[in-house]
């Protein structure tokens, strides 16, 4: 809206209006075009609005171009290029140094009054866009696990998993990850339902266990990746399960370190100033959710899957499916380093 403030000489009047307007950080005003009226005052048209004119920033342009570099580090050190793996880890370096100078940029402005109620519903709605977005790709990849494992090709022997390939035990690792990832979804919801009492300390100590909680789950990922018999190039089985949990994985650390950025401003939260609070913990819910999907498809409904007998089998290629399948888990049961050695 326009709020024309009418000056006068030496009135007090126009000065205390005007200290009002201006001191509203809620909605800053924007000056507009003077306009003469009168003979005497003059109308000077002032615009309100509750958004936030953002200064101009390289950060989005460059991080847009570090991730696409990162593709092409990507794929030089999977194609084992001499100096594959000094490009990757350069680009990766500048991608965390744009992100963390945008978001320090972010916090700036949140500081300085900008982030009014329509801002913060701007990024409210960003957030939710992206977890959207994470869906779908998340979504994808569990589309193409549950294709191949329902319509299983003749190249990896019309079997799901395939011929040779040893299912992860979820009994084991998965099963204790599941339950570190529930108990982090508690630990949040008791760290957003302090900070809304306005007790800091409990928010404080309960963010510091979430975040334990997600690294300790990550440290359980890797103890499980290195235990198991079967790498990213053993047939579509490794990829997709390597996908799915690598990129969740990925997701876990990229959670926790948002916890820990709010961890370290927690002082400047409270009561109905929790904004990054908020949504860190909407973003950690997002990565329980997908677990959840991937450890009842991926982990539970895929290792719990019956294998054919040999008794069962109807032609001589069943029948060498099934003596190689066996064969592969007696050897695993028996002395797993073997596989270690043999990759």
């Amino acid at each position: 809206m326009y709020t024309y403030n009418i000056k006068k000489e030496n009135s007090n009047e126009y000065k205390s209006a005007a200290n009002a307007c201006f001191s509203t950080k809620a909605a800053a005003p924007h000056p507009g075009a003077s306009a003469p009226g009168p003979s005497g005052p003059v109308l000077r048209p002032v615009l309100h609005h509750p958004y936030h004119l953002v200064d101009p920033s390289p950060w989005p342009a460059f991080t847009s171009l570090c991730l696409l570099w990162l593709l092409v580090g990507l794929v030089l050190y999977f194609h084992k290029y001499s100096a594959g793996g000094t490009v990757l880890t350069l680009l990766l370096c500048s991608l965390i140094y744009a992100v963390s100078v945008w978001w320090r940029d972010v916090y700036r402005e949140s500081i300085d009054g900008s982030h009014t109620s329509k801002v913060k519903d701007g990024l409210y709605l960003g957030m939710v866009l992206f977890i959207v977005s994470e869906a779908v790709f998340f979504l994808g990849l569990l589309w193409a696990f549950l294709h191949l494992a329902l319509m299983p090709t003749v190249q990896i022997g019309m079997a799901w998993p395939p011929v040779g390939i040893v299912p992860v035990d979820w009994t084991r690792l998965p099963t204790l990850n599941s339950v570190l990832l529930l108990a982090s979804y508690f630990t949040a919801n008791l760290a957003k339902n302090a900070v809304d009492k306005g007790n800091m300390s409990d928010c404080r100590n309960m963010l510091i266990l979430t975040i334990l909680l997600g690294v300790l789950f990550s440290y359980e990922q890797y103890r499980e990746y290195i235990g198991l018999p079967f790498t990213f190039s053993d047939s579509v089985y490794g990829s997709t399960f390597y996908l799915l949990t690598g990129f969740h994985g990925a997701h876990v650390i990229i959670g926790f370190l948002y916890l820990a950025v709010c961890l370290a401003t927690y002082k400047m939260a409270g009561p109905g100033r929790s904004t990054a609070l908020d949504l860190s913990i909407l973003y950690w819910h997002f990565v329980d959710l997908v677990w959840v999907l991937i450890f009842a498809l991926v982990y539970v409904w895929n290792g719990s899957m019956p294998t054919p007998d040999v008794e069962s089998c109807k032609d001589s290629a069943c029948v060498l499916q099934t003596v190689l399948r066996q064969l592969r888990l007696d050897l695993y049961s028996h002395n797993p380093d073997f596989f270690e050695a043999s990759m």
